[in-house]
């Protein structure tokens, strides 16, 4: 393998110990001449499924959960998602980076695999000279796709939002991406980018509290609305969820309103 590619990845720093995972809305593994190319369906497309593969002893196909598609290296740009973030690491900084029998050279793909994993889906297992890595999908972890040593998964027990640069940003007030509410076009949900008339009713209102509350609703229920992608990763969702700007529960309660409005 020469070079391990991330599109969207998840944002923190990536460090090189083979002991941690690489999550992102796209992976691209490249090889000699092919790139392993798996892509988040939750992140990028209308459609939630992912790629569907026969595996031996198996009756039905497995699903992947992620889309995935080979292709020559020098074509591997043209299935990944463009305009935006990129990390590219080097295989042999981060993966078996403490295997003395690899050392500095490049991590040598052995055999392939499938194994079982969790939300009914599989994964691809890769067998290297030294140890084993696998690609899974997390549809928990904001539709991430996993690369990570075999029987390491990255875990989380809630989710906590200070700011739109960090993971779940998304779901922060001042996450920009545009919508309308009230014949008025919203740069974002946080107070400061409202309507002046709302701001200046926020300042005076007998009820600053509720009033907030019922206009960050409004806002939010309206993004996620006019917004399928974000509306996808909303009602996946599976963590308690915190966010700095947002009343306690106030997530919930739209994820809740928006799925009614789907079934």
């Amino acid at each position: 393998m020469r070079k391990i590619e991330l599109i969207d990845p998840w944002p923190g720093d990536i460090t090189v110990a083979a002991s941690s995972s690489l999550l992102a809305g796209a992976i691209a593994l490249h090889f000699d001449q092919i790139a392993v190319v798996c892509t988040s369906p939750l992140r990028f497309m209308q459609s939630q499924s992912g790629t569907f593969i026969a595996v031996p002893g198996v009756d039905c196909m497995a699903s992947l959960g992620y889309r995935l598609t080979l292709t020559t290296r020098e074509d591997a740009d043209l299935m990944l998602p463009s305009a935006l973030s990129r990390k590219v690491i080097a295989p042999e900084s981060w993966i078996l980076s403490a295997d003395p029998i690899i050392g500095a050279a490049a991590p040598v793909l052995l055999l392939t695999a499938m194994e079982q994993q969790s939300h009914a889906t599989w994964a691809v297992k890769m067998r290297f000279l030294g140890e084993s890595y696998t690609l899974a999908w997390r549809p928990e972890l904001d539709g991430s796709v996993e690369f990570a040593p075999s029987g390491h998964r990255h875990a989380i027990d809630r989710i906590a939002v200070n700011s739109p640069a960090e993971a779940f940003g998304w779901l922060h007030p001042a996450y920009q991406h545009p919508f309308v509410l009230d014949e008025n076009c919203w740069r974002s949900a946080h107070a400061s980018d409202w309507p002046w008339p709302l701001r200046k009713a926020l300042q005076s209102h007998h009820q600053p509290g509720k009033f907030y509350r019922d206009t960050m609703r409004r806002a939010l229920i309206a993004r996620f609305r006019q917004t399928p992608r974000l509306r996808q990763r909303l009602l996946a969702l599976r963590y308690p969820v915190q966010v700095k700007d947002v009343p306690d529960g106030l997530i919930e309660e739209i994820a809740q309103a928006v799925q009614r409005e789907t079934d």
